[in-house]
C-alpha cells in the first residue's frame, strides 16, 4: 500500500513582526525614561540631594535642627525650583560655615593674644607692687616678719606670727600694726581682689576662745580684714578670709624653724584672672 505524503509546510512570512514589536516595546520605554527624567518633582529632588549630602557630610545639619530648610527658588515657567537652584542652596551654607569658622577661630586668636597681653601688663603691675611693699617693709623682711612672692593667684604678702600677734591671740601687736599700716598705704588705690588667709602650725591650741587651730587661723584672718577696712577704707566686697590652720603648711613642722614660717597670716592680691573663677 502507498504510504501517503505529507503536504508541504506553508512558509510564515510574518515572523519580523515578533522583532519589530519588542524594538517597539523597547523604544517606547527608552523615551517614557527620557520623559521621567526630564520632568523634576522638586520636593523630591531636594530631598534627595539632601540625603546624599547628608550621608557624605554630617555638619550639613546645624546643631538642633533635624531638617534643612531649602528656600525655593523660581524659574522661567514657575515656581519650582531648578536642579541648580537646590545644588546652590546647599552649598552656599556650607560656605558660610567655612566661612564663620574661619572667622570665629580669628576672633579666639585676637582674644587669647589680648588676654595674654592683658595677663602680661598685670603680672608686670603685681610685681612692681611686689617691690614697692618690699621697700615700705625694708629692713623687717630680713627679719622673716613680712616675705612677698607671685604665684598663680596673684602676689602673696605673707606675715609671720612673730611680727604681728602673740602666741595664740588674734590681737594684732602695735609693732604690728605699724608695719600693716605702711603695707596698706599700697593697697588702698588697688581695684583687685584681696583674699586674707590664715595660717597655724601643727601644735594644738586648746582655749576657751580657740577650741582648734580653725578658730585661731579664721579669727586672725577676719582681724586682718576688718582692720585694713575699718582703717584705710578698703572696700568689704573687694575683700575675704579663710583659715587653714595647719593643712597649708609651707615649711615642714618637724623643726621651730619650719613651725614659725607657717605661723603667718597671707594677704592675697588676687591676679583679676585668677579672681574671676571665685564664687560671686
Amino acid at each position: 500500500m502507498a504510504r501517503k505524503k505529507k503536504p508541504p509546510e506553508h512558509a510564515n512570512h510574518e515572523r519580523w513582526l515578533v522583532s519589530y514589536a519588542d524594538f517597539i516595546t523597547l523604544l517606547f520605554a527608552f523615551f517614557t525614561t527620557l520623559y521621567a527624567i526630564s520632568t523634576v518633582d522638586a520636593a523630591k529632588m531636594g530631598k534627595m540631594v539632601t540625603s546624599m549630602r547628608a550621608s557624605f557630610d554630617n555638619s550639613l545639619f546645624e546643631s538642633g535642627s533635624p531638617t534643612l530648610a531649602i528656600s525655593q527658588g523660581s524659574d522661567r515657567l514657575g515656581g519650582a525650583p531648578t536642579p541648580h537652584d537646590l545644588t546652590q542652596q546647599i552649598r552656599v551654607p556650607r560656605e558660610m560655615r567655612l566661612r564663620d569658622s574661619a572667622m570665629t577661630k580669628l576672633k579666639d586668636l585676637k582674644g587669647n593674644f589680648v588676654a595674654k597681653r592683658d595677663l602680661a601688663s598685670n603680672k608686670k603691675s603685681l610685681g612692681t607692687l611686689k617691690r614697692e611693699i618690699e621697700s615700705v617693709v625694708g629692713a623687717e623682711a630680713l627679719k622673716k616678719k613680712v616675705q612677698t612672692r607671685l604665684d598663680a593667684r596673684g602676689l602673696i604678702v605673707s606675715l609671720g606670727e612673730i611680727g604681728f600677734f602673740d602666741s595664740g591671740s588674734d590681737e594684732i601687736k602695735p609693732e604690728g600694726k605699724a608695719l600693716l599700716d605702711a603695707i596698706a598705704t599700697s593697697l588702698v588705690s588697688l581695684e583687685n581682689q584681696i583674699r586674707v588667709e590664715g595660717h597655724t602650725d601643727n601644735v594644738p591650741i586648746r582655749t576657751p576662745r580657740f577650741p582648734s587651730n580653725w578658730e585661731l587661723s579664721t579669727a586672725r584672718a577676719t582681724t586682718i580684714v576688718a582692720y585694713l577696712i575699718d582703717n584705710f577704707g578698703l572696700h568689704p566686697d573687694q575683700m575675704s578670709a579663710a583659715g587653714y590652720a595647719e593643712f597649708r603648711p609651707v615649711a615642714g613642722n618637724d623643726t621651730p624653724e619650719g613651725r614659725a614660717r607657717n605661723r603667718r597670716v597671707d594677704i592675697i592680691v588676687m591676679d583679676p584672672y585668677y579672681a574671676m573663677a571665685e564664687p560671686r
